[in-house]
């Protein structure tokens, strides 16, 4: 709605008036379907938006929880099997230097094997922890808040697999 107003000098009967207007638009011809039309493209537009970065989001979550469980993997793997036997072959060369069973190269060779082995075990739990710092940046929580969390409705999956 428009108000408007000022003052008019007639000419012809050398008279001035004060002239007052209103308008009102009535949306019965025009019913602005060009910016309704591009309101609706641009909704369209985020929502395909949207999907992409929840595709690209889910993407990026499930190679991090693939490296996730890999690296615990390992890590696990290392520890139960690996140092336990490189500790227990050193003990025994180093035993058996002690008692002249064995010269020093061997008891250097043990001791570097079971360095090795721990060695590699501090990189398995490394790349573990970065895996978890980089699932729990892209969850947004601790993964200690999210182990017994309920299956959610949006994306049908469970949060509380990984540990």
């Amino acid at each position: 709605m428009t108000l408007s107003g000022g003052i008019r000098r007639f000419d012809e009967i050398e008279e001035t008036a004060f002239v007052v207007g209103v308008t009102i638009p009535l949306p019965i011809f025009d019913r602005n379907q060009g910016a309704i039309q591009e309101a609706q493209h641009r909704l369209q537009r985020a929502k395909q938006e949207r999907r992409a970065a929840e595709v690209r989001v889910a993407t990026a979550l499930s190679e991090a929880y693939g490296a996730l469980s890999r690296a615990h993997s390992e890590a696990q793997a290392l520890q139960d099997h690996l140092l336990p036997g490189a500790e227990s072959a050193f003990e025994a060369v180093n035993e058996g230097y002690r008692l002249g069973k064995f010269g020093l190269l061997d008891v250097l060779d043990a001791q570097r094997t079971f360095f090795s082995a721990r060695a590699q075990h501090l990189r398995a739990l490394a790349d573990y922890h970065q895996a978890v710092a980089e699932v729990e940046r892209l969850i947004g929580e601790p993964l200690d808040s999210v182990e017994n969390r309920p299956l959610q409705k949006e994306t049908g999956q469970n949060s509380g697999v990984i540990k």
